[in-house]
C-alpha cells in the first residue's frame, strides 16, 4: 500500500465556508480591519486571483482603492466606469470563500523558524491558488437567450485572497478569505453576475480540493506525514492531541454552542435538523460566538506567548517542530496508477450515503480519497480530482439528468445544455438503479397483499384523533406487514403512533422504534411509549460475531417502527 492510504475515509468537513456580501461597505472590512490586525506592518495585502483580473489589468498585490472599486462594481483601473449593472443597498457585491488549515499546520507555523514559516504559508497560498482555479473553471453566469433563460460558462473571476495568520481568540490559525467578486465576463463581453449556487452548495467540495492540495504541498516541501483523516481533515503526524485543544480555544467554543443549538432544534421541532438546516445552526453558532478582533497586536509577542503557552504543558516548540518535519520517508507524486482505487473508494463513499450525486459532490469524494502521502503540487492534485471525477462519471455512472435536447446549444464545460443548471445533473450507478427497482417490486408486492386493521388501537389514544390520524393508528396496529405513514413535520404522526403502541402491546406483540440520530429515538421513545434506538445501534448488532444484545434481539413478527425514513443513508 502507498503512504497515506486509509481505507473507508469519507468525505469533508466544511472548512471552506461561503460567505454572501451586500451592501455598500461589503469591501470595506478588508481593508479597513484584516490588514492591521496582526503582523507588525499590517496584514500582508491581499494578492490577487483569476483571468478575469488579468483581464481588467490586476495581478500581484491588492491596492485598496482598486478593491473598493470592485466591490462597488466599478473597473478598478477605471473607477468611473460600472462593469455591468449599478449595485443598489441590497444588492450582493461579492462572496467570501474562507479556507482554513488543520490546527497542526497553523503551530508548524507558529513555532517554526522563519524557512519553515515560509514554507507552510506557500503551501497553504497554493492550496488557495488551486480551490480558486477549480471555482473559475466552473463558473456560470446568467443570461436571456431567446426570452429563456442560459446559464454558460463565465470567461473566469476577479478575487482577491486575504490571508490571516491567527483566530479572533489569537490562537495560531492560518486561513485565507478569498473575496470572489460578483461580477464575472460572459461569452458575449458583458460583465454580470456570477451565478453562485456551485460555491454555496459545494462547500464540502471546496474544503476537501483545499485539504488534498495543502497536504501535497506540505508533504513536498517539508516531508510532513499526517495521521489518519477525520471528516477529510488530517492532521500532522508527530503534533501532539494536547497542543490542538491547548490552541483550540475558539473551536472549543463553536463546538459548545453548536451542540446547544442542534439540542434546543431536536427538543423543539421532534426531530434531527436535516443537513442543511444543521450546517444554518452551525454557521449561527460561529457568528455568535465571534469575539471582537484584537488591534495592533505585536506579531513578536505573540509568538513569544504561543511558545510560553506550549512550555507550561510540558512542549518544546522547536522540538515539535523537528520531529514533524521529514518524516514521509517516501514521497510519490500524482499517480496514476492509484486511480482505480480511488475512484472505487469514492463511489463507495457517495453510495454508502446517497442514492445520487452532482459531478461536484463525486469531485469530493474523489478529493477525499487522494492518499496523504501524496508529494506534488496543490494545482496538479486538483487537475487530478478533477480529471478522475469526470472520468468516473462517464464510465461508471448513469446519467439520470434530462436527456440532452436535439440541436440544443451546449456549455464547453460540462458539454449539458444551457437550460440546465449544475444543480440539475444527477448520478447514480447501475446498481443502486437494480436496488431500487428490486425495493419498489418488494413493496408493491407487500402492499398488494394487503391486511386486516386494528380499530381498538384508536380508543386507546388519550386525544381526539383526526381521521388520518385514527386510520394510522389502525393500520400500524393492524397485521399488515408494511404500512407507510407519509406527512409533513407538525401533521400528527407520533400522536397516532401512541395507541398503536399500546395496542401492539396489549395483545403481546413485540414494538421497537428506531430513529437516525440517538435524540430522534429519544423523542420517538417518550412520544410513542415504544423502547427505541438508531437504526444504526440496531444493524450494528445483528453483525456483530456474538448474539445481538436482547433489547435488540426481536422476534419473528415484531413491528418496527422507523421514524424519519427519509433521513436516513442508501
Amino acid at each position: 500500500m502507498l503512504p497515506g492510504v486509509f481505507p473507508e475515509v469519507r468525505g469533508c468537513a466544511v472548512t471552506v465556508r461561503v460567505t454572501t456580501l451586500k451592501g455598500a461597505d461589503a469591501g470595506a472590512y478588508y481593508v479597513e480591519q484584516l490588514p492591521n490586525y496582526y503582523l507588525q506592518s499590517g496584514e500582508p495585502r491581499g494578492v490577487w486571483h483569476g483571468t478575469a483580473a488579468v483581464t481588467l489589468g490586476l495581478s500581484g498585490e491588492v491596492s485598496d482603492d482598486e478593491f473598493l472599486a470592485l466591490m462597488a462594481g466599478a473597473d478598478p483601473r477605471h473607477p468611473d466606469r460600472q462593469l455591468g449593472r449599478t449595485y443598489d443597498e441590497e444588492s450582493v457585491r461579492g462572496f467570501d470563500a474562507t479556507a482554513s488549515a488543520p490546527k497542526s499546520v497553523s503551530l508548524l507555523w507558529a513555532f517554526g523558524d522563519e524557512y519553515v514559516r515560509g514554507e507552510v504559508v506557500a503551501a497553504h497560498d497554493a492550496a488557495v491558488a488551486a480551490m480558486a482555479g477549480w471555482i473559475e473553471d466552473h463558473a456560470h453566469t446568467r443570461y436571456r437567450i431567446g426570452g429563456e433563460v442560459a446559464i454558460v460558462d463565465a470567461q473566469g473571476i476577479v478575487a482577491a485572497g486575504f490571508r490571516q495568520h491567527t483566530s479572533r481568540a489569537l490562537d495560531p490559525q492560518l486561513h485565507t478569505h478569498l473575496v470572489i467578486a460578483n461580477r464575472v465576463k460572459s461569452p458575449d463581453g458583458r460583465w454580470l453576475a456570477l451565478d453562485a449556487r456551485t460555491i454555496k452548495r459545494d462547500q464540502r467540495t471546496l474544503s476537501a480540493l483545499y485539504h488534498a492540495g495543502l497536504r501535497a504541498e506540505l508533504t513536498a516541501r517539508l516531508g510532513v506525514a499526517w495521521n489518519r483523516p477525520v471528516n477529510g481533515i488530517a492532521e500532522i503526524a508527530g503534533v501532539d492531541e494536547a497542543l490542538l485543544r491547548e490552541f483550540s480555544a475558539r473551536s472549543a467554543e463553536v463546538r459548545r454552542r453548536t451542540i446547544d443549538k442542534l439540542e434546543r432544534f431536536e427538543q423543539s421541532m421532534g426531530r434531527p435538523p436535516t443537513s442543511r438546516e444543521a450546517f444554518r445552526l452551525e454557521r449561527e453558532a460561529v457568528f455568535d460566538s465571534r469575539p471582537a478582533k484584537a488591534k495592533e497586536v505585536d506579531a513578536e509577542v505573540l509568538h513569544a506567548e504561543w511558545c510560553a503557552q506550549a512550555a507550561q504543558i510540558g512542549f518544546d516548540p522547536a522540538q515539535v517542530v523537528g520531529e514533524a518535519i521529514g518524516r514521509a520517508r517516501e514521497q510519490v507524486a500524482v499517480d496514476p496508477r492509484l486511480s482505480p482505487g480511488v475512484a472505487r473508494s469514492a463511489l463507495a463513499a457517495l453510495t454508502e450515503q446517497q442514492s445520487t450525486w452532482r459531478p461536484a459532490e463525486l469531485v469530493r469524494e474523489v478529493a477525499a480519497q487522494i492518499p496523504t502521502g501524496t508529494a506534488d503540487t496543490a494545482q496538479a492534485v486538483v487537475a487530478w480530482a478533477d480529471w478522475l471525477a469526470d472520468a468516473v462519471g462517464f464510465e461508471q455512472c448513469v446519467d439520470i439528468s434530462r436527456p440532452v435536447p436535439a440541436g440544443a446549444m451546449l456549455r464547453a464545460s460540462d458539454h449539458r445544455p444551457v437550460s440546465e443548471s449544475a444543480m440539475d445533473r444527477a448520478l447514480t450507478t447501475q446498481a443502486i438503479l437494480d436496488q431500487e427497482r428490486a425495493l419498489t417490486e418488494w413493496a408493491e408486492q407487500t402492499l398488494a397483499r394487503g391486511g386486516l386493521d386494528e380499530p381498538r388501537a384508536i380508543d386507546r389514544s388519550p386525544v381526539p384523533l383526526t381521521i388520518p390520524q385514527a386510520e394510522t393508528a389502525a393500520a400500524v396496529a393492524g397485521d399488515e406487514e408494511l404500512v407507510l405513514v407519509v406527512g409533513p413535520a407538525g401533521t400528527g404522526k407520533t400522536t397516532a403512533l401512541r395507541p398503536a403502541v399500546d395496542q401492539l402491546r396489549a395483545d403481546g406483540r413485540a414494538v421497537f422504534g428506531v430513529a437516525p440520530s440517538a435524540n430522534a429515538a429519544h423523542v420517538l421513545a417518550e412520544e410513542t411509549g415504544a423502547d427505541a434506538d438508531t437504526i444504526h445501534k440496531l444493524l450494528i448488532e445483528h453483525t456483530l460475531t456474538r448474539p445481538p444484545d436482547h433489547r435488540y434481539d426481536l422476534p419473528a413478527g415484531a413491528t418496527v417502527i422507523l421514524d424519519e425514513a427519509g433521513m436516513l443513508a442508501t
